[in-house]
């Protein structure tokens, strides 16, 4: 297989993925929220990651991760489509990095704060990140 088959095989999975992404950011269950009830159990609400809600009870990390995560997609399409430069390319790795990390800080807070599809997020840029690097090094 040559460069070139490598590289667009990459960009294809890497949009795919993106979408994907965004995809279970949209779904109302990603953004964890506990609620105390007053008797020492909390009451678990999810939310969508574009939801105000988890933002104005400042878990911040699930907006800024659907954010990062436009604006990855949109660099990655921008970048194959045009077949951008190395900035570019570099640029899509370190806001590909920085939304893997801000996608695992609800962690911080607690365990009971990230379930099955915030993973699934995580799991998505991660895989995203691995095929962009591997079409940098294209």
């Amino acid at each position: 297989m040559n460069r070139t088959k490598n590289f667009k095989i990459g960009s294809i999975a890497a949009k795919v993925l993106g979408v994907i992404a965004i995809v279970l950011e949209a779904l109302p269950g990603g953004a964890v929220l506990i609620f105390s009830d007053g008797s020492g159990s909390g009451i678990i609400s999810t939310y969508s990651y574009f939801s105000l809600t988890p933002f104005g009870y400042a878990n911040f990390a699930p907006l800024i991760t659907g954010l990062l995560t436009i604006a990855l997609l949109v660099m990655v399409i921008v970048g194959f489509v045009r077949a951008g430069g190395k900035k570019l390319r570099t640029a899509t790795i370190v806001v590909n990095a920085l939304a893997v990390l801000v996608s695992i800080s609800p962690l911080i807070y607690g365990v009971h704060y990230y379930n099955t599809i915030s993973a699934a997020v995580t799991t998505m840029l991660v895989l995203m990140l691995g095929m962009t690097v591997l079409a940098k090094n294209e």
